[in-house]
């Protein structure tokens, strides 16, 4: 029986095991946005989803520059999809992040989900006349965009009804049109949502909104759910909040060339001197007023490579580095720029495509697979390469971030790769996972089934042979028979019977022990009897009358 038990509890874990593996991929967690880039025009804002996939937590948001870009919230607690709101302050450019913060996945035992993903975000100058203009999602790596031009393409909106504002002078038209007939409306007034779409008619994504009882359209980018703050608030925000902004907003040397050309985004340079300038004049302005500049390594200058750093200290007293690498005397200019020298995407014939000057990609996906093994060697030996968003695909467009970050955390640089999942595709991926937690519950099913059937079976011979081992001993068959009933046969003991057959056993031995005295009584008594006659008798036989 100890053997049964065991055997009975290995079943039950390798059961258990395998209805546990066949649940784990769909605990697994991920999270995603919904934009990777996006260009506003100052007083503009736009808005992005921070969606998770089989997990909850917090999320933190920050931008590398508030002062350019402000985001409506800088942590969020996210069960599913939350809306963001980037507002946009003046020209210029920021980057946003968001990053799992504390973040569990909806497994029994939940595990961390962690990572980061990256909005690029250019804010261009306003614009005079109030045209609708707003945000629009960054262009592929082909260079294709929306040209804008009328159309007769209508759009399909779906009914709702929500209040909504605008985020800055704009005009609301009478039809989708961008020729069409305007009215002229301020930053913050109320609309009436009551239709949303999101295809792309004439260059827009349109809105349709009531405004003073008549029905009017508007770029989805130049509203807002949010209602606006008072003014005393924003000031009293922008007291609080110290600039993070440290770009330099030009960088020159009197009378060299540097290279590349100057952009507050790259923090790398080089030049050449001749052999008899022993020191450089360096014009650097910081883009924030209350930002400080300092310079060193532009005095001295020996043969060979020098190094020029120029040093910026925002106010909340973040620092970024420009680097110039001077070259006095004959050199050869050297490109110290960051960036992939070699990008890889496992069963996907990727090298061909890639430049390492080109920084996006589209990938289209004809069959599913649950993550993508990508190798990316970065051109300086000792930068770091983090990747994120290359596993748990969903329908239609998703984003694999590559972010380059050199050893001394100065400089960065981000490749995208979108990769746009048909439904097709998906569908049979849910039909293959679906098809495949059925193969495992039937085998575990059918495990369950065989082992029950077995351990019946060992038990029913368990009982067989403790049944012979104690009733069917000697002969195995323990053998009756009932002459003076007629009745003559073998009777198999069995377990229920014992106590009334050893009771019957007893009566008929004590049964033949009475008959065989008293038929030795009888047979003394004749005996007996013939002694005392005279002269031989005819003898008698026992049953003899």
């Amino acid at each position: 029986m100890k053997k049964t038990k065991k055997f009975i509890g290995l079943i039950a874990i390798l059961c258990f095991v395998m209805l546990l593996s066949s649940t784990s991929l769909a605990a697994k967690g991920s999270f995603n946005v919904s934009k990777t880039s996006a260009t506003l025009t100052e007083g503009g804002s736009t808005t992005f989803n921070i969606t998770t996939t089989n997990c909850e937590g917090q999320f933190t948001i920050s931008s590398s520059n508030s002062n350019v870009v402000k985001v409506s919230s800088t942590s969020t607690w996210v069960n599913g999809s939350t809306t963001i709101t980037l507002t946009a302050v003046k020209k210029g450019s920021a980057k946003i992040t968001i990053t799992a913060s504390d973040v569990g996945d909806n497994s029994a035992e939940p595990q961390p989900v962690t990572g980061s993903r990256t909005i690029a975000v250019t804010v261009n100058e306003k614009t005079t006349g109030g045209s609708n203009s707003g945000s629009s999602s960054g262009s592929s790596s082909s260079g294709s965009s929306s040209s804008g031009s009328n159309t007769t393409k209508t759009p399909t909106f779906k009914n709702t009804n929500q209040k909504v504002y605008t985020t800055g002078d704009c005009n609301l038209r009478s039809s989708w049109s961008t020729s069409s007939s305007a009215t002229s409306v301020s930053k913050n007034t109320e609309l009436t949502l009551t239709g949303t779409s999101t295809e792309t008619v004439n260059g827009y994504t349109w809105y349709r909104v009531t405004y003073k009882g008549s029905t009017k359209y508007i770029a989805s980018s130049l509203v807002t759910y949010n209602k606006p703050k008072d003014k005393e608030d924003d000031n009293k925000d922008d007291d609080k909040e110290k600039s993070s902004n440290k770009n330099l907003s030009s960088l020159k040397i009197d009378g060299i060339d540097m290279t590349p050309s100057f952009s507050k985004d790259t923090t790398q340079y080089t030049a050449h001197v001749d052999g008899d300038v022993d020191e450089l004049k360096i014009n650097a302005k910081a883009e924030d007023s209350k930002a400080k500049v300092a310079i060193e390594g532009n005095k001295g200058l020996k043969e060979g490579d020098n190094i020029i750093k120029v040093k910026v200290t925002a106010e909340d007293e973040t620092t970024r580095t420009y680097f110039i690498t001077v070259t006095k005397g004959e050199g050869t200019e050297i490109d110290t720029g960051l960036k992939l020298s070699e990008l890889i995407i496992e069963r996907v014939d990727f090298e061909s495509t890639f430049k390492p000057d080109v920084y996006s990609y589209d990938l289209d996906l004809t069959s599913y697979v649950e993550k993508l093994d990508i190798t990316a060697t970065p051109s300086q030996a000792d930068a770091t390469v983090e990747i994120s968003g290359n596993e748990d695909f969903k329908e239609g467009e998703n984003v694999i971030i590559i972010l380059l970050t050199s050893a001394d955390g100065n400089e960065t640089a981000t490749y995208q790769i979108k990769v746009k999942v048909p439904a097709e595709v998906m569908e049979k991926a849910s039909e293959e996972e679906n098809i495949s937690l059925y193969i495992l519950i039937g085998i575990a099913v059918a495990v369950v089934l065989i082992a029950i059937i077995v351990v019946v079976r060992r038990h029913r011979a368990n009982r067989e042979d403790d049944y012979e081992e104690e009733f069917l001993e000697d002969d195995d068959i323990k053998i009756r028979s009932d002459k003076q009933d007629g009745i003559g046969g073998r009777r198999f003991a069995s377990y229920e019977n014992e106590e009334r057959l050893e009771e019957e056993e007893e009566e008929e031995q004590e049964e033949k022990e009475t008959r065989s005295s008293r038929n030795a009584t009888l047979d003394d008594f004749l005996n007996a009897r013939d002694d005392e006659e005279d002269g031989p008798r005819k003898p008698r036989g026992r049953h003899s009358r």
